[in-house]
């Protein structure tokens, strides 16, 4: 499942609780899978406070420009992992008389490298850091996300439909044109 959060800094956006496109929203995050298809405020909000601690490695309560670029690194090395598995996948399903025609180097020489300048996070802080203090509160954390989902739930009820989270993802879809 593929979550992206297109309000947060991209790869802290994928460490975000939901993605607010359609098919990877209404699935909810793979830790409630199929038992949660409308997911509440409190859960979204839980599942923020999680990854908030997890993201702040000092346990201080702030996000550092470096725990930020720790949090960053490790979303573009899973990303990095799932688009080699496709490309992997991919070889073996364009090779279909098995005859290794199309070479692997060939292939894999089209697939994504790691980037060549580790990230400082200073994008995910400069968009984070509201108060512009050189760290990130769990509000500050929360702000994006929480707002996004406020504008999503259109009769107030703290909870998500699909039908709302369809309304958000056409909406998205209709501001990235």
């Amino acid at each position: 499942m593929s979550h992206r959060v297109s309000w947060l800094p991209p790869a802290l956006g994928a460490a975000a609780a939901f993605a607010f496109s359609a098919p990877a929203f209404a699935q909810g995050t793979a830790a409630q899978g199929a038992a949660q298809t409308n997911p509440s405020r409190a859960t979204v909000l839980k599942t923020l406070d999680d990854n908030f601690k997890g993201i702040d490695s000092n346990g201080d309560g702030t996000l550092t420009q470096a725990e930020l670029a720790a949090a960053e690194a490790k979303v573009v090395q899973q990303r990095l992992v799932q688009v080699r598995g496709r490309f992997e996948s991919e070889f073996a399903r364009l090779d279909t008389n098995k005859d290794g025609t199309l070479s692997k180097a060939e292939f894999m020489a089209a697939a994504p490298t790691a980037p060549t300048a580790a990230p400082t996070g200073a994008n995910s802080l400069a968009q984070l850091d509201s108060n512009k203090d050189g760290k990130v509160s769990a509000a500050e954390y929360r702000v994006p996300v929480l707002s996004r989902f406020d504008r999503a739930d259109s009769n107030k009820d703290g909870t998500l439909s699909l039908a709302e989270r369809q309304a958000a993802a056409s909406a998205d879809a209709g501001n990235r044109r």
